[in-house]
């Protein structure tokens, strides 16, 4: 999934009642509900923005489940879980931390606390182009849903 894809899933989400709310009020509200920090948090945009130039680093070009079949080197690392996605963030992240770039992650994040939130919403990201983690604690993938 794209992260255009998913800010859309984000911003107008699938699951807003919009012809059963009572007032144009309920659906702001709902809508303000499922963005909240993500207009007013340059991190949060900023994250969005690497999740996207880093979410297919290295990719295969097969989906996870060929490489889990295949039986990669990738899908036995990663335990046949998010394994394209997993890497793109081990590769990326590996990257981002070399010496080379430390005025760049000094400038991306001003303490240690923010460089912990911006790890936390790349992952969360990335991990969210190809699936999504439900409540019940079920992985449901994303490319089998209907948009």
């Amino acid at each position: 999934m794209s992260v255009v894809k998913l800010m859309s899933n984000i911003i107008a989400p699938q699951d807003v009642d919009y012809k059963g709310a009572k007032t144009q009020d309920d659906v702001a509200v709902t809508l303000h509900d499922h963005t909240y920090g993500i207009t007013s948090d340059p991190l949060t945009q900023f994250a969005c923005i690497f999740s996207a130039l880093v979410h297919d680093a290295d990719h295969p070009g097969v989906p996870n489940s060929q490489l889990v079949k295949e039986r990669t080197q990738e899908a036995l690392v990663y335990e046949n879980r998010s394994v394209a996605e997993q890497n793109s963030l081990d590769l990326s992240w590996s990257l981002l931390m070399d010496d080379r770039y430390t005025d760049l992650r000094n400038t991306i994040c001003a303490t240690h606390d923010e460089f912990d939130r911006f790890r936390q919403l790349t992952v969360n990201l990335v991990l969210a182009t190809g699936r999504i983690y439900t409540p019940d604690w079920l992985w449901v993938d994303l490319s089998k849903r209907k948009n």
